[in-house]
C-alpha cells in the first residue's frame, strides 16, 4: 500500500505531532497570546476534540510546544557541554570550546528544516519576549540546568569574572545570538543579504562572544551619566 493511501492507519501520535508542528508556525509568526485553538486546528486539519484529547487546555499546548524544542537544545547544549570537557581530560577547556558548545545546537537547529527551521529560530526569540507565564515556566525548568552548568565552566575558565559579569555578558550574547538568526535570509539596510552556513556563522559568531567575554568593563569613574 502506498505511503500517501487515505485508508492506511495514520500512526500513533501523527495528529499530535501535526497539531504541534501548526501551533509552532502560528506562534511563531504571530505570538502565542495572537492564536487561537481554533487557528490552530485548521491548519492542522484537526479537530478541537483532538486538542482536548492530546492536550486538554491551551495552556498545555503551549506547554508542550515550547517544551518540544527547548527541551531538544537544552539536552543538544548539555551533551556538547560533556564532551567538550571530556575532550579537555582534567584541565580547563578553552573559552571558545564553551561558547561553541552553547551556540552551535541553537544555530544548527535553525538552519535545519527538519528539525525547526526559521519556526525555530523565531520560537526561541519569542521565549525571550513573551509574557507567557507557561513559556517562563517551561524556560525555567529546561534552561537552569543548562545556566547552571555553563555559568560554573565559564567561571572556572575565567577566574577574573564575577558570578555578574558572566550573567550579563551571557544575557547580551544570547541576546545577540538570537536576533541575528532572526535576520538570516532577510534584505539588510545596503542590498545585502544575510546568508550563511552553519559552519560559517558558528565560527563568526564564537569569535565575536570570545571578544565580548573577554572584553574589560571600564572603570566605574570613566562612565558618562546624564
Amino acid at each position: 500500500m502506498h505511503e500517501s493511501d487515505p485508508s492506511r492507519p495514520a500512526r500513533p501520535g501523527a495528529t499530535r505531532d501535526r497539531v504541534l508542528d501548526a501551533a509552532e508556525r502560528l506562534f511563531a509568526e504571530r505570538g502565542v497570546d495572537a492564536v487561537s485553538i481554533r487557528d490552530i486546528t485548521g491548519a492542522a486539519g484537526a479537530n478541537l476534540g483532538a486538542i482536548n484529547y492530546h492536550f486538554g487546555t491551551k495552556d498545555n499546548l503551549i506547554t508542550a510546544v515550547f517544551d518540544r524544542r527547548i527541551g531538544q537544545v537544552s539536552q543538544d547544549r548539555l551533551r556538547a557541554l560533556d564532551a567538550v570537557e571530556k575532550a579537555a581530560a582534567g584541565r580547563p577547556p578553552t573559552l571558545e570550546a564553551l561558547l561553541e558548545a552553547m551556540v552551535r545546537p541553537e544555530v544548527e537547529r535553525t538552519m535545519d528544516a527538519q528539525r525547526g527551521g526559521v519556526a525555530f529560530g523565531k520560537l526561541m526569540a519569542r521565549c525571550l519576549v513573551e509574557p507567557n507565564p507557561a513559556v517562563e515556566t517551561v524556560m525555567r525548568r529546561r534552561g537552569e540546568p543548562v545556566v547552571r552548568r555553563f555559568d560554573g565552566a565559564l567561571m572556572r575558565v575565567m577566574p577574573q569574572l564575577t558570578a555578574e559579569d558572566v550573567f550579563w555578558r551571557m544575557h547580551l550574547l544570547m541576546g545577540a545570538l538570537h536576533q541575528s538568526l532572526l535576520m538570516l535570509g532577510r534584505r539588510l539596510p545596503g542590498g545585502r543579504t544575510l546568508r550563511m552556513d552553519p559552519e560559517t556563522y558558528v565560527r563568526r559568531f564564537v569569535a565575536f562572544a570570545a571578544a565580548g567575554f573577554r572584553a574589560e568593563l571600564p572603570p566605574a569613574s570613566t562612565r558618562r551619566h546624564p
